[in-house]
């Protein structure tokens, strides 16, 4: 089992699986695009960080080809599904591991850095590990206008206090609007920046990725005494009602590339 800060809990495991099921289907597209508009090429070495179900490395090994290499890697691995053989699996903690350097093409993270406290430190083990003229792709969120969105009550307090990470002190909800100036700091050259927003309903998986980690968080909303079962439950009952529909989180992804020396 992951380190407990990963968030499964015993009797959640399906739950997430099924979560990152809906996370895929509805961000993979975009995220290809964006790893596509790198140049990445058959041969490239990749590093896909924090990689889940492992559907971004799959798709990976496919367009790096025979003669290109991923490196999937997770704190947690319960999750990532079989791959070809180009890519190597393994358990890994950016934050705790040591990484190499100098050796990768393109590193990806999505979703990853708003949950470790190291979050920075992490981001430079990533910079570094590119070789010269390798990119580092990073895909994060804005939660701000997510969590303050105009929502009907009791929904509209639950879901403040999961987007904002209420019950992790750690968490750095808005960390996508800092990323940039990360890579300022670093020097990348031929930064850019892309967002979007969608619309989230049940049944889809833009909006799936979403009511499921609310089904996980009110159990941890209820043990915090910041909302009661009946709140958490009225809440979720609310989210599945015909026509709901919200704005989703805004989606900040930002490629750099590392200067060739």
């Amino acid at each position: 089992m992951a380190d407990e800060r990963y968030g499964v809990r015993e009797g959640e495991v399906e739950i997430e699986r099924n979560r990152l099921e809906m996370l895929a289907e509805a961000r993979d597209p975009r995220t290809r695009r964006i790893l596509d508009g790198t140049g990445l090429s058959p041969g490239w070495r990749c590093w896909e960080v924090g990689a889940g179900a492992g559907t971004v490395s799959a798709w990976l090994s496919r367009r790096v080809g025979p003669h290109g290499t991923v490196w999937s890697t997770d704190a947690d691995l319960q999750f990532h599904c079989p791959v070809l053989p180009n890519v190597v699996v393994e358990q890994h903690d950016a934050a705790r591991d040591p990484t190499p350097a100098a050796a990768f093409d393109l590193v990806h993270a999505r979703a990853v850095l708003q949950h470790l406290p190291e979050r920075d430190e992490v981001f430079e083990k990533l910079w570094n590990a590119l070789a010269p003229g390798g990119w580092l792709v990073v895909e994060d969120g804005a939660f701000a206008s997510f969590a303050e969105q105009s929502l009907p009550e009791p929904y509209a307090t639950v879901h403040r206090y999961v987007s904002t990470g209420a019950t992790t002190e750690w968490r750095d909800a808005d960390y996508g609007v800092r990323v940039a100036g990360r890579f300022r700091d670093l020097g990348a050259a031929d930064i850019d920046i892309i967002g979007d927003v969608w619309a989230m309903r049940s049944g889809e998986p833009g909006g799936e990725w979403w009511f499921m980690a609310l089904e996980r968080a009110i159990p941890q909303l209820v043990e915090a005494g910041l909302v009661t079962l009946e709140v958490g439950e009225t809440a979720l009952a609310q989210v599945r009602e015909p026509g709901f529909v919200m704005m989703s989180t805004v989606s900040i992804a930002v490629s750099g590339r590392k200067n060739a020396k």
